[in-house]
């Protein structure tokens, strides 16, 4: 299956509660990883991080769906025509 160049906004509603289970997750997948951006929003209790990774869409898809398993988090991906 192709890979292709994607991009994810993950946005966790409760850091306290979910951003180590957050962060260890992408470390399974950091091989596959080009770019991660953090901006914790520490006054606000929230985090957000951008993802650009190459990946096939199965990846991506297990990669969404074990993320949105995770309580106060939403993600959301884009797949780039490039």
């Amino acid at each position: 299956m192709e890979k292709k160049i994607s991009t994810l906004s993950i946005i966790i509603y409760n850091r306290d509660l979910a951003y180590q289970k957050v962060s260890d997750l992408l470390h399974n997948y950091g091989e596959k990883i080009l770019l991660r951006v953090g901006y914790p929003m520490k006054e606000k209790g929230i985090a957000i991080i951008f993802l650009v990774v190459e990946m096939t869409t199965d990846e991506l898809g297990a990669l969404s769906g074990k993320l949105g398993q995770i309580d106060s988090v939403k993600v959301k991906s884009t797949t780039l025509k490039i």
